[in-house]
């Protein structure tokens, strides 16, 4: 009798972790496919800011691109040495927004030079020029040529930017000859309800004896503040 009692005892024992076994194996099924339902929201949320950090080196340590005929230059704000101003070349060259393939700020190296088409973490003082008249006069092209506006599993994603150039104490880089700030283009950054990214990139400007830069060394200095969100 009490044999058969302790053999009772090991079967409900048995089964029970028969059950926990099966439901725990159930448990991690449910939890590995969890990634995989939120994977499309995952994307959305964490592609900032690496579209954050390739804008602000496109612009940083790239002279930018135009080509014409085959021709490919890096002073796409000045492309056939005019000393034309944006709205010039907009007026008078054929298309020109067509022809500037992307936009960076690194300053062009010196005709003569060889080794290097432009000059990293230095920027031309005319190629900010340009970026600012041009953000002005017609900003969403501006989205289109730092590759903010793409297409993803066939959807548009459009990105929002503000970028700028300002002094390490984050006041505005001035112009006081045309009392303006040197680089204030994109949208308005939204003070809440969105993931806003900010990269941030020490750089050099030439020609900057009439700015409220910092010197470092020899060196004229600021930050490029770039804020991307969507």
């Amino acid at each position: 009798m009490k044999a058969n009692v302790h053999k009772g005892k090991g079967q409900v024992s048995m089964d029970f972790l028969i059950a926990i076994s099966i439901f725990a194996f159930g448990i991690v099924i449910l939890l590995s496919q969890i990634p995989m339902l939120f994977a499309p929201l995952q994307t959305v949320a964490t592609d900032i800011q690496p579209v954050a950090y390739r804008t602000s080196m496109i612009l940083v340590e790239d002279g930018g691109i135009y080509e014409k005929a085959e021709n490919i230059t890096s002073r796409w704000e000045d492309p056939e040495g005019n000393r034309w101003n944006y709205t010039q070349n907009r007026d008078y060259l054929t298309n020109y927004h067509g022809n500037v393939k992307r936009i960076g700020l690194a300053m062009s190296a010196p005709r003569w030079s060889s080794s290097e088409d432009i000059v990293p973490n230095k920027l031309a003082r005319s190629k900010i020029d340009a970026l600012q008249e041009w953000g002005i006069h017609n900003q969403s092209t501006i989205r289109d040529k730092l590759g903010l506006f793409v297409t993803y599993n066939d959807k548009p994603l459009n990105y929002s930017y503000n970028i700028s150039l300002k002094a390490f104490n984050e006041s505005y880089i001035w112009d006081s000859t045309s009392d303006r700030a040197l680089l204030q283009v994109g949208d308005a950054i939204p003070a809440g309800g969105v993931t806003v990214e900010r990269m941030e990139r020490i750089v050099a400007i030439d020609n900057s004896t009439t700015l409220n830069c910092e010197q470092i060394g020899d060196l004229e200095c600021a930050k490029l503040v770039v804020c991307i969100w969507r």
